[in-house]
């Protein structure tokens, strides 16, 4: 049995608290996230419509943005013929129930002008109504002169579907008030990118207008980002009912209670954590994720957050899963810190995945594994393609398509536009040609021109099932072609 906290952390799962998935592109990492976010799942049940807790629970309101509460609000109104679909802020909008729910589990100290900021940022841009200059996609939003709103019900399918989502949960609860069951998620997904910081991630400042009249004073919230949010529902699943920031203040044998082998986890699931600026986007909370650090621990530790001033640490039944593509950065440049605080779990192609698919009389999985040879060689292995790309081809026609959309792009980009080496990956299989030479173009005249060759796609050889075959069916003078082009 564990004696310590920090032995507990090594029982509750057979994984880490901190794992990276990575590899080249196409080798199952989403598919196996998602996996492992059928381990962060829960099947519950409302027993009563009028049960706050259960309701918001279920509708899951923590993860939709303002603007998409307040669009399923105004589509509800529309579905409901309710004054024709228009709403005022304070006598309409803020009186239903999912703007109540919203605000009890933001914990907003504004909540109506939170969401009378974001009506006006994502108002269309040709409404007169509303002089706001900044404006953010989807403008989905409509203002008449009475300060009436309304949503654009024609685009919101294409525009904002989580908006009919969170409606389409509301109305079947209504209904049926009693006896709903549902999949509660304890986890949170999210994609970083190369522009995301700190203030998404942990907590920021967020200008509010003031009601209704934007005319009116601006005053500034902090607002916190989904880490933050990530380990305030982690810490509810401990059965602590207060705020993480009072969490912080209790003595550590009271803290230490709280987490044991049977306290259910949470998990934020990260997609391309390589993509983001992991400095910049963790900040000082870099050393509060290792398991030794996390609240709970033996070696616990909490810092001061910069805008709100508030204690703050990492809950031990907080899981931190991401995945990252090698083709994009290799692990060798990532950041320090986060390599250091991180499980790496490599996922490479698997060609005995593809060995029962045979279109006409290729072989997929041993056509790919000689491609990803010839890459590692004239490359590296971190730019090898993976085995999801072939693994729902069922015929010649899918594999040309594949072929021309996925796998002649990767290598256009792998290589730089070097047709050369591209032929060799491919067995020079006649995918792509020569062009017409110099003396062809010019006629006269090319001496003082540099000798070039030029290359085109030869889209009809896609669909000749020999092509596949030489791909794996290469012969010696192939290889020495190989090394000659890569002689280091």
């Amino acid at each position: 049995m564990p004696t310590t906290n920090n032995e507990i952390q090594k029982h509750r799962t057979n994984f880490s608290l901190n794992q990276i998935l990575y590899g080249p592109p196409g080798t199952g990492k989403t598919y196996k996230l998602s996996k492992i976010m059928d381990k962060f799942t829960q099947d519950l049940n409302v027993k009563s419509s009028g049960d706050t807790d259960a309701l918001y629970e279920m509708l899951k309101i923590e993860n939709y943005t303002w603007y998409q509460v307040a669009a399923a609000i105004l589509y509800d109104a529309a579905e409901s013929n309710t004054n024709g679909g228009w709403l005022k802020l304070n006598n309409g909008i803020v009186n239903h129930i999912l703007f109540k729910l919203k605000s009890i589990k933001s914990g907003s100290k504004t909540p109506i002008q939170t969401i009378s900021s974001d009506l006006l940022f994502h108002t269309k841009m040709d409404c007169e109504y509303v002089k706001t200059q900044e404006r953010r996609a989807p403008f989905i939003f409509e203002k008449n002169e009475k300060s009436e709103w309304c949503v654009d019900t024609k685009i919101l399918n294409d525009e904002c579907p989580e908006a009919i989502e969170l409606y389409e949960k509301y109305k079947e609860i209504k209904d049926k008030k009693v006896g709903t069951s549902y999949t509660k998620e304890n986890f949170k997904f999210i994609t970083f990118h190369q522009s995301y910081g700190y203030e998404e991630f942990v907590e920021g400042i967020k200008p509010i207008f003031d009601g209704e009249n934007e005319d009116g004073d601006i005053t500034y919230e902090i607002s916190k980002g989904i880490f933050y949010q990530c380990c305030e529902n982690a810490l509810l699943l401990s059965d602590y009912k207060g705020k993480l920031r009072d969490f912080c203040d209790l003595p550590k044998d009271e803290r230490q209670k709280f987490f044991n082998e049977n306290t259910p986890k949470y998990a934020i699931f990260i997609d391309e954590i390589n993509r983001g600026n992991i400095s910049k986007i963790f900040g000082e909370l870099i050393t509060l994720i290792e398991p030794s650090k996390r609240l709970g621990a033996d070696d616990e530790i909490m810092v001061e957050l910069p805008y709100s001033k508030e204690k703050f640490g990492v809950p031990s039944n907080l899981y931190i899963i991401g995945t990252m593509n090698t083709a994009d950065r290799s692990i060798a440049l990532m950041d320090t810190a986060l390599r250091r605080r991180f499980e790496f779990v490599e996922m490479m192609p698997e060609y005995d995945n593809l060995n029962e698919i045979n279109i006409e009389d290729i072989n997929i999985g041993k056509m790919l594994k000689t491609i990803n040879e010839r890459i590692e060689y004239l490359y590296d292995r971190d730019h090898t393609i993976g085995h999801a790309y072939f693994i729902n081809v069922s015929d010649l026609k899918t594999l040309a398509n594949v072929f021309k959309n996925k796998i002649l792009p990767l290598l256009q980009e792998y290589f730089y536009d070097d047709w050369e080496k591209i032929r060799l990956v491919l067995g020079d299989s006649q995918f792509i040609k020569e062009k017409k030479s110099a003396n062809a173009l010019f006629k006269s005249g090319t001496d003082y021109i540099n000798d070039k060759i030029l290359y085109e796609i030869d889209k009809e050889a896609f669909y000749d099932e020999q092509n596949y075959l030489k791909i794996y069916n290469s012969t010696s003078s192939q290889v020495d072609e190989a090394k000659s082009a890569n002689p280091n």
